[in-house]
């Protein structure tokens, strides 16, 4: 059986896939408002609505863009999905103002109030977990200093790479509009967006659109989806979300969190063993990706390579981080028996590949695990 630890696109659970093969027709068939309904209850309790899309991620992003244009968009990128987001922005609209942050490390939230007192922002932009560098940002401490700096500004926030339907009461409650794609966190194949609004966001848009006709209209938008075939949600991959969300109210929030923690921390220790350290610094880093930095001489596509004869999947890093580092995706249903074939098979290719083993003392070399 095959393991898949690549963060995009996600491993889906045999029963999601299967649920997409429901035929349509009365009564097996799930409606949008029922899925909506369900998200709120059980996961977004302070949201006032939540609206599918056929689209990836990129396209989701996009369309967020495009619903605040002509605004002044101020937008925090301290990753590769934050920076996609950012050259989107700057293909597809005017200028937006960045606040650059180092990646796998925690923006200063001194110089995040200094830059936002410059002028004054409609909107705040950012990606809560970058699972290209298993990094988590301290999302309420960001919200509360914006709205602090920007009382009537709005603030979306990308939540495709967070832990499933885990986004904290509280930031939900801070955040205004929350964008996730099916392909990452959610664990569905790609192709569905949704946005989660609050009742806040509706009261900013209705009285901006009054400025701006080309604004994110809501209700407008929800009519030209009933009209406009090329709007229609995917029905399969609603009723995939729909397995999806009894997986995790069946296994519970409590117990799938600590079961991430587990791995991860098992993940960790293996990776402190043998001298890997992480990207991400311990204050950022994520429930359910962890990017790690290669010695001098290893490359991680060949651990990729490698490992993928094992029918273990793991990702080369993204960009220019791609030379010394690799990426393991340990969130959704991945369990301990996972993590520990993982590291057996790793173990393995570090007996050939780690060219550190020649110049310590053999006592010293941490002890390979059986395949």
């Amino acid at each position: 059986m095959s393991r898949w630890f690549c963060p995009n696109p996600a491993s889906v659970a045999p029963g999601v896939l299967a649920a997409q093969v429901i035929p349509p027709g009365i009564g097996t068939m799930i409606q949008p408002s029922v899925i909506s309904e369900r998200l709120k209850e059980y996961f977004f309790p302070k949201a006032a609505s939540a609206v599918f899309f056929s689209c990836t991620r990129e396209g989701l992003l996009q369309m967020a863009l495009e619903w605040f244009a002509d605004r002044n968009i101020f937008m925090i990128v301290n990753g590769p999905m934050s920076q996609e987001w950012y050259d989107i922005a700057d293909d597809c609209r005017g200028t937006v103002t960045l606040f650059d942050t180092a990646y796998g490390a925690e923006p200063d939230l001194t110089a995040f109030g200094v830059e936002l007192q410059k002028e004054k922002f409609d909107i705040l932009m950012f990606v809560e977990t970058d699972v290209c560098t298993g990094t988590s940002l301290n999302a309420s401490a960001i919200c509360e200093e914006f709205r602090s700096k920007c009382p009537d500004g709005l603030i979306v926030t990308d939540i495709s790479g967070c832990v499933f339907c885990g986004f904290d009461e509280a930031i939900s409650g801070l955040a205004d509009i929350c964008l996730c794609a099916s392909e990452m966190a959610m664990g569905l194949p790609p192709g569905l967006g949704v946005t989660i609004l609050n009742e806040r966001s509706h009261t900013r848009i209705l009285a901006h659109n009054i400025e701006n006709r080309r604004y994110f209209n809501y209700a407008r938008q929800t009519v030209s989806r009933s009209v406009s075939a090329l709007n229609v949600p995917v029905y399969p991959l609603l009723n995939a979300l729909n397995e999806q969300i009894d997986t995790v109210l069946t296994e519970g929030m409590p117990v799938r969190v600590q079961r991430m923690t587990d791995v991860r921390n098992f993940i960790y220790e293996w990776a402190k063993l043998h001298a890997f350290p992480m990207l991400a610094s311990p204050q950022v880093s994520a429930l359910n990706a962890s990017a790690f930095i290669l010695p001098p001489g290893m490359v991680p596509q060949d651990m990729v390579d490698f490992a993928a004869r094992y029918g273990v999947f793991v990702s080369p890093a993204v960009g220019q981080m791609s030379k010394d580092m690799f990426i393991i995706y340990h969130g959704n249903d991945i369990t301990m028996d996972d993590a520990t074939a993982l590291t057996r098979v790793l173990d393995r290719f570090l007996v050939d590949y780690d060219t550190r083993r020649r110049s310590i003392p053999r006592s010293q070399i941490p002890q390979e695990q059986k395949v």
